[in-house]
């Protein structure tokens, strides 16, 4: 029992550095091949303080051995949704069918800009406009040189008709 609790308290502090250190490196999708190092440096990491701990107090060399398994899991799972809060803090977007395309509209809170695409088949998206987004109250305004929409309430306005109200899904992260 006492190997479980000290794995327990180690498994804690784990969670608390790396989650500080993920939240830190505020991670973009870009660097989520990262993962290939990140999780065996983990690995290693705790098998050389456990090669340590084995010539200075054997009684811990086979928790960090178990902890090894335990912190890369730990790594790989807080750097995937650190991944994602990054992507939740800097963008946020809506979908929407019309016959056989799917529509995207994604907002890049950064910049105050959107981007729309189209997706007739699976892994095949063309951007087809991008303009400046602005907010007012609760109606999003999505503005181009020649076209202006407005969202409110989960609806899209003026897509292709000026009295046309499509049903956005806003896509959650």
């Amino acid at each position: 029992m006492k190997l479980f609790i000290k794995l327990f308290l180690l498994t804690i502090i784990d969670f608390i550095i790396i989650w500080f250190w993920v939240k830190e490196s505020d991670p973009d999708p870009s660097v989520s091949i990262a993962l290939v190092i990140l999780v065996p440096i983990a690995i290693i990491i705790n098998l050389a303080i456990a090669l340590v701990l084995y010539f200075l107090r054997r009684e811990y060399t086979k928790i960090f051995v178990i902890n090894s398994l335990v912190s890369a899991i730990l790594v790989y799972f807080l750097f995937l949704n650190g991944i994602e809060r990054h992507k939740n803090l800097k963008f946020e977007s809506w979908k929407f069918n019309r016959k056989d395309t799917i529509f995207a509209i994604v907002h890049s809170k950064l910049d105050n800009t959107f981007s729309m695409t189209e997706s007739t088949n699976q892994g095949s998206t063309t951007e087809f406009l991008e303009g400046k987004f602005s907010k007012s109250g609760n109606e999003y305004f999505l503005k181009t040189d020649s076209t202006q929409y407005k969202i409110r309430n989960e609806y899209l306005f003026g897509f292709r008709n000026s009295v046309d109200s499509i049903k956005l899904i806003k896509i959650e992260r």
